[in-house]
């Protein structure tokens, strides 16, 4: 039999690691490993050469299971995103030091100003804007005074007081929003009666009244708006898009997705922050209007949302749309238990003759009639990086989708605060 080798996986390295730790750290002599036992010298003349000696393992402290968990994570991190991606997630969960691996490029302004520095500002919108020009970040604001002044130290920006501080600062012509959701559209029409650029995270506006106010200071802006919907810029749905350009007739969409647990006290939970319809499920609405406006989207839907504890309406339901054209979307958004690599989602399409399976936006299985296309995508690709950038390129997604989009997102948000199981919506 021919020789081969094993190749160990990162749970399996992980569990070695931390039972090294616990022989090193134990005081009684080793001599030979061999299952739960610890074999060591007879301390009698004449007596067996080795007997076994039990040794209950330690149990590890703390610090020492959250740093083993730390380094898995950025492990997993690194096989997930690549080792760059992860250098800059773990850099926005430390909050410490500079990218000094990222130098100021020649001919680069310090153009750009961000609102709102934690963690999607720094690993997302920090890796897509430094990856790409370098060190442009001109100036930043959050209210977590260690935020802005680690982000700022990070990225070698100004350290500014207020929103208006960062939207009048010399220089600045973009402005990115990814501050807290009820913020958001008030710093937006801010920025855009400044005459620049916007780029704001999802949502919009959490509320019908804020959405208004912003759709008219948007018409009456010279600068450009872009929302924070990224899946509709994955490779995954580009090529999909490709092969469904001809197909008519109902559509098939179920999204599963695995959120995060949040406490009571998380901020997603206070009443103006527009519950996680606005902060999660908005997404695969979003990407559910995306797509079915490929072929000409339905004005007439009907909503049935079912959760499962009335106390939390927002944390593990469905909801379900059907149209008159007899298209079903079903999106479900659970939060039982914390996913350790992040949010993870599969979704399923069937379009006439086309079946899509998107597993995490890491592989794809596409069936186009009689043929079957894989597809994998490493570094994960949930179309972070090209949403991001949509204010320096030519190719910005048409903007009706988003407003479509964002206004059945605020009516299902109005059904979930209000206990509403069922409603018919226009567009």
């Amino acid at each position: 039999m021919g020789a081969f080798s094993r190749r160990l996986d990162v749970d399996e390295i992980w569990h070695r690691h931390r039972r090294a730790l616990c022989d090193v750290r134990r005081r009684r002599p080793l001599v030979h490993h061999c299952g739960a036992f610890r074999l060591k010298a007879a301390g009698k003349a004449g007596g067996p050469r080795h007997q076994p000696v039990v040794c209950p393992r330690r149990r590890p402290a703390r610090s020492e299971i959250r740093m083993m968990d730390g380094l898995r994570k950025f492990w997993r991190f690194v096989t997930i995103y690549g080792p760059r991606r992860a250098l800059f997630k773990a850099a926005g969960r430390l909050r410490g030091g500079r990218a000094w691996w990222l130098g100021a490029r020649r001919g680069v302004a310090r153009d750009i100003g961000v609102i709102g520095c934690g963690q999607f500002a720094f690993a997302s919108i920090g890796y897509a804007i430094a990856t790409r020009f370098g060190l442009r970040f001109g100036a930043a604001f959050d209210p977590d005074r260690r935020a802005v002044a680690s982000f700022a130290s990070f990225f070698q920006a100004e350290a500014c007081d207020s929103a208006d501080e960062v939207i009048g600062a010399a220089g600045v012509r973009v402005v990115y929003i990814a501050s807290n959701h009820a913020s958001h559209a008030d710093y937006a029409i801010a920025a855009l009666a400044a005459g620049h650029d916007v780029y704001c995270e999802k949502p919009l506006a959490v509320t019908q009244e804020s959405f208004a106010a912003l759709m008219a200071a948007r018409a009456r802006a010279r600068g450009r708006l872009f929302a924070g919907y990224n899946r509709p810029f994955s490779a995954a749905i580009a090529e999909l898009r490709a092969h469904c350009r001809d197909i008519h007739g109902p559509l098939t969409l179920a999204c599963i997705v695995q959120g995060h647990v949040l406490g009571p006290d998380h901020w997603y939970r206070r009443p103006e922050e527009g519950t996680r319809i606005c902060g999660n499920v908005g997404h695969w609405l979003d990407l559910m209007v995306h797509v079915r406006a490929w072929n000409g989207l339905p004005t007439r839907w009907r909503i049935d949302c079912a959760w499962s504890d009335d106390r939390v309406r927002d944390d593990d339901l469905t909801v379900t749309l059907t149209s008159a054209a007899g298209d079903l979307v079903t999106i479900t958004l659970t939060a039982r238990a914390e996913p350790f690599e992040g949010i993870a989602e599969t979704i399923v399409l069937q379009w006439g003759e086309i079946a899509a399976t998107i597993d995490d936006f890491r592989a794809m299985t596409l069936h186009v009639g009689k043929r079957r296309i894989r597809r994998r995508y490493w570094p994960k690709d949930v179309g972070h990086v090209a949403a991001l950038l949509q204010p320096f390129r030519h190719d910005a997604r048409d903007f009706r989708e988003v407003e479509l989009s964002t206004r059945l997102m605020l009516a299902i948000t109005d059904m979930v605060r209000s206990g509403t199981r069922s409603r018919l919506f226009d567009f």
